[in-house]
């Protein structure tokens, strides 16, 4: 079906369009993370505070899927039956605990945070009114903060940059990919999780912050200082490449609102000038809008082609088609991707390199092949829950693998360092020589 006819979009109270499907991997540092690795644990009671507090029984959340008044019931009296302990345990603890007990608000993130743990899977989230906030502003596309993208790295259980923003705060600061970033002007942040740790190392412009690092190869962690900035990171870059410009270089750094049409709008362009190949630069790219995604994969493949596939628990699948009007849809292309390039970015990958239509270049992708469907709670959080898993064209999941792609070029510190892109050289050369080969070509 085509992705035009999925879950209605409506707006929020607090601007978040909820109902849309959201595919976001690593997150930029000083934006809300998609996703909670650790929640607090045990999750904290509510004393005297009944479950209508922390489950809102009034009806179905915008874009839920839709359950009968039979079913609503039955899941209301099973839940209230077995919380009759939970709530039994709760009176007791905040009748007889000697010491200070969590505020009703805490308490209530506290428990849904203890519960989303239980569900093992790090981007089924809850986020409180302020953390939604960074939640929005990935979408918005501009911040304070350091200006690099960061995930959280579960072995070394702490923070680790992904990509320092050229000629930005953190990129000035000498901090490169793979960092691992231990502290927060001297608070520990291994064992937290990567929500609070955009929390703390995001700030005003201006203000400073010291981050302590871990670096391979070097012995001992140190202390970089970084001068927070306004950070804008446009949603779309061009340029022309190659010989007399036949190469259109279109970099697309998040999948937000309009992505879809401005790439449309780049390519259309480029087609224009009679470009002669493309190359679609998704590394970095941590996701955003499932819609956009089809949209964009929608310029380069013909119409009626399928994108992605989506399972969901009950076993049914729904299959998104490109809707329609492509662009370019037989012009030489290649894909630029590396780790940071996740969730949105891999779908459009995915289709391009299953239909052939493309090749890819540079490292292998994130691997993030969940669906989540964000829920704006009536004081403002956000409910993320992961309702399906997406499939490639040719039914590969890509969950916790990635996206190999057909040539593999590595960038090394030194010529990251340098201002080198081995990535983007490759990408040319091979449309430059493809170009050659043509018949006709001089």
């Amino acid at each position: 079906m085509k992705v035009d006819t999925m879950i209605p979009e409506q707006k929020s109270t607090n601007g978040l369009i909820t109902g849309q499907r959201i595919v976001l991997g690593c997150v930029a540092v000083m934006i809300l993370t998609a996703t909670f690795l650790i929640g607090l644990g045990m999750g904290y009671g509510l004393g005297n505070w009944r479950a209508s507090a922390l489950i809102p029984w009034g009806g179905p959340v915008i874009g839920q899927p839709s359950s009968s008044d039979a079913d609503t019931r039955s899941a209301r009296e099973r839940l209230a039956e077995e919380f009759d302990v939970f709530w039994e345990a709760m009176d007791l603890l905040y009748r007889d605990y000697y010491g200070e007990l969590p505020d009703p608000e805490s308490a209530t993130y506290g428990a849904i945070r203890g519960v989303l743990n239980l569900l093992d899977d790090p981007n089924t989230s809850f986020m409180t009114p302020e953390e939604a906030d960074f939640f929005r502003t990935n979408i918005e596309g501009s911040f304070e903060g350091i200006g690099a993208r960061v995930a959280w790295d579960s072995e070394a259980n702490t923070v680790i940059i992904t990509e320092p923003f050229e000629n930005q705060p953190a990129w000035n600061a000498g901090l490169r990919r793979n960092d691992l970033i231990l502290a927060v002007d001297g608070e520990s942040l291994v064992g937290t999780d990567l929500t609070y740790a955009v929390q703390k190392i995001r700030g005003p412009k201006g203000s400073k912050v010291i981050l302590t690092i871990q670096r391979e190869g070097v012995e001992e962690p140190f202390d970089v200082e970084v001068i927070r900035d306004r950070i804008e990171i446009p949603t779309i870059s061009t340029e022309a490449l190659g010989e007399n410009g036949q190469i259109a270089y279109v970099r697309l750094n998040s999948f937000n609102e309009n992505a879809g049409q401005l790439v449309r709008e780049a390519v259309n362009d480029a087609v224009k000038r009679e470009a002669q190949a493309l190359i679609l630069d998704l590394r970095g790219n941590t996701g955003g809008l499932l819609r956009e995604a089809v949209k964009v994969a929608s310029v380069f493949l013909p119409e009626d082609q399928t994108v992605l596939l989506e399972r969901f628990s009950d076993g049914s699948t729904e299959v998104y088609k490109t809707t329609g009007n492509p662009v370019a849809t037989d012009i030489p292309m290649v894909v630029l991707v590396n780790g940071g390039s996740a969730s949105a970015s891999e779908i459009v990958a995915g289709a391009l390199q299953d239909t052939g239509r493309a090749v890819l270049v540079g490292t292998t992708t994130f691997g993030k092949g969940s669906v989540q469907l964000p829920h704006t709670l009536s004081n403002g959080a956000i409910l993320r829950v992961t309702i399906a898993r997406w499939y490639t064209p040719n039914d590969r999941s890509i969950d916790g693998v990635g996206l190999e792609p057909d040539y593999v070029v590595e960038v090394s510190e030194e010529e990251q360092s340098a201002g080198e892109d081995p990535q983007l050289d490759m990408a040319v050369q091979l449309l430059t020589e493809q170009l050659s080969a043509e018949p006709g070509a001089e």
